[in-house]
């Protein structure tokens, strides 16, 4: 194999690296972005897997353009395509875990304080009504949608594949 496929590649990940990197530390740093809405900080613990879900995030749709103009034909671009596609895969399931254990972030309605005892009847109305989209579009039901999408990505990208070595 030539080494001129391997440095377009090599280039084409670190751009996608240093572009998902800048925008999350614009994202999370200090650039004056910053909107105070309440007084809640939020600590992230390990920062790791937010970098590693914005290079994916970053990563993947730019792979999937780049090479659906090839038509999945070339080997390395599809191999780093379908790694990105699977660690995509893996950061969702690692996410989906977190709302899982979070019961409070799939449930319908707001908390209300002070309690709605206080306050008027005719006003504490705010809870969604019950239906079809109150139960079934919930945060780890977009996150299953999410993750069948990316997989069909790559079962037709390795589809596009088969079908090119065969021709």
């Amino acid at each position: 194999m030539k080494i001129k496929p391997i440095l377009i590649e090599i280039a084409w990940l670190l751009g996608c690296a240093v572009a998902s990197y800048g925008i999350l530390v614009i994202i999370l740093g200090n650039f004056g972005l910053g909107i105070s809405l309440h007084d809640t900080y939020f600590v992230i613990k390990d920062q790791y897997y937010l970098i590693w879900l914005s290079f994916v995030l970053a990563s993947f749709p730019i792979y999937f353009i780049k090479e659906s103009r090839h038509s999945f034909k070339r080997r390395l671009p599809l191999f780093i395509f379908l790694i990105l596609g699977l660690g995509f895969s893996s950061l969702i399931i690692k996410v989906s875990f977190i709302f899982l254990f979070l019961p409070e972030i799939g449930k319908n309605g707001w908390t209300v304080y002070p309690p709605l005892s206080v306050h008027n009847r005719a006003t504490t109305n705010i809870l969604p009504q019950e239906g079809f989209l109150s139960i079934f579009l919930t945060p780890i039901n977009y996150l299953i949608l999410f993750q069948i999408t990316v997989i069909s990505l790559m079962l037709f990208a390795t589809y596009k594949y088969g079908k090119s070595m065969n021709n």
